[in-house]
């Protein structure tokens, strides 16, 4: 017993030991994934000073010294979203102001805002009809966009201290895109203590974007700079899964290189959204959970495991990791429940199958620590920034109240986009998400689109078969794992009512990429050309990914280039 002891813990430590290879694999893809995730990720700098209007300060009177053609106002909106605003001119023949605009909307925050005037006038009145508004800069321009400056600045400082921050062309790099609206917003508030616009979602996620804020200022780097990292962090994670899982460097490159080069996740990595940490998190749970089978196996090989009754730390370790994980997922998005719905599946598996009765009672008090008490503890410390639009008596008050809303919320939704795109859709890529399109000039566009890089996820759709027919055919349990942990990411969306967008199936991705992973080890050890096909199918993956490059990161291209991609039908990568 204790030479078969001694034999798996070596091969256990040959498994986990990296080597100089994977050294190399691991830094390189790191890199430069990073150098591309940084890539015009945004401006530094951005309107910071504000000023605000509310019931006993609602006019702005503006004198331009003389007649002056006004083409456009341009507003850097703060953290108030679709304020209201009546325009009108002085007319010095009647004496009187003659409203041009009553309704002038600007909708976006820590965006700019184009409102057109077009109009020859000296005194410009601008009254804002909502109860209050925040705004950080104000900037008038001509037909040539030559910007105009009020003789009367001095009376509205905070408005136009910041004009050399204005852009001559408005992209994803000036502002807010897509749902940054509401996370990059809220990272804002809790770091002010003002009121919590978006409470659909748990509060980590949006905590971690307040850090980047907090760091970087409140301008789109900042904002997104923490989707950044742990868009890089999870590539070694994904290569220390992927080896663990595999135990070949080659098939754990080529994992971590699909990741790498998958348009979603680099989308998603340059977004201040909260998905790209919730897919961190879910795919650190399940590595910590497979560490755990990994070491409790080994454990159980020794000869005093029967009589002890719970295993040493090198064991529960990982568990409680694992614990610790899901309560940061679940404390970022639901979906983290999912995941650990795939959990409990895969543990009570692995318990009913190895667990003596006797050791049990003490495993699931175990459990209960890490699994229930402490993901409910972190997920309500989360609500401590939040700020209500009503008291709440107390944080577990609040935590119950907000999580009320999210469900009511999420159960009662009912809304349109045209973007959005059942959970049956999702892995062929019929619908991707355009995220942000801006003209540069008149020819060319900056788009940025969610969607899967399609040599994976095409590619991705037999692997999965081949996987699944390894478990329910072959009972290879490695593949159960790993079949598990994406059903459990993907069924609960089959009875969502809710309008549900492609975004959602990320998670489910990162088991399909490793479900690749699995198909590629396959390969490679039953034919002698598996490595160069491999090879050569990961080349194509890269050239598919610099491909689609321009329309996932806001590269300037033309709308024709956008166009020629238009693969299927309903494919609007570019406008």
């Amino acid at each position: 017993m204790n030479r078969a002891f001694t034999t798996i813990k070596k091969r256990l430590s040959s498994w986990e030991d990296l080597t100089k290879t994977d050294y190399i694999y691991i830094s390189v893809l790191t890199l430069v994934f990073t150098v591309l995730v940084f890539f015009r990720l945004g401006n530094t700098y951005a309107p910071s000073t504000s000023y605000v209007t509310d019931s006993s300060n609602r006019d702005i009177v503006l004198d331009f010294g003389e007649y002056t053609d006004i083409a456009a106002v341009s507003v850097f909106l703060g953290n108030l979203n679709t304020r209201h605003f009546s325009i009108s001119a002085f007319n010095e023949v009647t004496g009187a102001w003659e409203v041009f605009n009553g309704d002038a909307i600007v909708e976006s925050v820590f965006a700019w805002n184009k409102i057109d005037l077009n109009y020859r006038l000296r005194y410009l009145g601008i009254v804002a009809t909502d109860d209050t508004a925040v705004l950080n800069e104000m900037v008038f321009t001509d037909a040539q966009g030559n910007i105009l400056t009020p003789v009367n600045t001095g009376e509205y400082p905070a408005l136009f201290d910041e004009q050399s921050l204005f852009p001559q062309v408005r992209t994803y790099m000036t502002g807010t895109m897509f749902d940054e609206v509401y996370h990059g917003r809220t990272a804002y508030e809790f770091l002010h203590g003002l009121t919590t616009y978006e409470t659909t979602h748990p509060h980590f996620g949006k905590i971690l974007i307040a850090l980047g804020v907090l760091i970087f200022g409140m301008n789109p780097f900042g904002w997104r700079f923490m989707s950044a990292f742990f868009g890089i962090l999870i590539l070694p994670l994904m290569y220390l899964f992927a080896k663990k899982l595999f135990r070949n460097s080659f098939a754990a490159a080529a994992s971590t290189g699909l990741l790498a080069f998958d348009c979603m996740h680099y989308t998603l990595s340059r977004i201040a959204t909260i998905d790209i940490f919730a897919a961190f998190f879910i795919l650190l749970m399940y590595y910590w959970l497979y560490e755990y089978f990994i070491k409790d196996c080994a454990y159980r090989s020794g000869k005093n495991a029967l009589q002890d009754s719970f295993p040493p730390k090198s064991v529960y370790i990982p568990l409680a990791l694992c614990g610790i994980s899901m309560a940061l997922g679940i404390s970022t998005k639901w979906t983290g429940v999912y995941a650990g719905m795939g959990l409990g599946v895969l543990f009570v598996w692995y318990t009913l199958t190895h667990f003596p009765k006797k050791q049990t009672l003490k495993l699931f008090l175990f459990c209960c620590l890490f699994f229930i008490v402490l993901p409910l503890l972190v997920y309500t410390l989360c609500f401590i920034p939040v700020v209500g639009y009503a008291p709440y008596h107390g944080l577990i008050d609040k935590t119950i109240q907000g999580t009320k809303y999210m469900f009511d919320y999420h159960a009662n939704l009912v809304a349109e986009h045209y973007y959005s795109t059942p959970f049956y859709e999702w892995p062929i890529i019929w619908m991707p998400l355009l995220d942000a399109n801006d003209a540069v000039d008149a020819v060319k566009v900056s788009a940025v689109s969610t969607m899967g890089n399609p040599a994976i996820w095409w590619v991705g759709i037999p692997c999965q078969l081949y996987v699944f027919f390894r478990w329910l055919i072959k009972r290879d349990k490695k593949a159960g794992f790993l079949c598990i942990a994406y059903l459990a990411q993907y069924v609960p969306w089959m009875s969502v009512s809710r309008i549900t967008f492609i975004y959602h199936y990320f998670p489910a991705i990162l088991f399909v990429i490793l479900m690749m992973g699995y198909t590629i080890l396959h390969i490679t050890a039953r034919f002698t050309w598996g490595k160069k096909a491999v090879t050569v199918y990961l080349a194509l993956a890269l050239c598919c990914f610099f491909l689609f490059f321009p329309l996932i990161s806001g590269l300037p291209v033309s709308r024709e280039y956008g166009i020629s991609l238009r693969w299927l039908k309903d494919w609007i990568l570019i406008l």
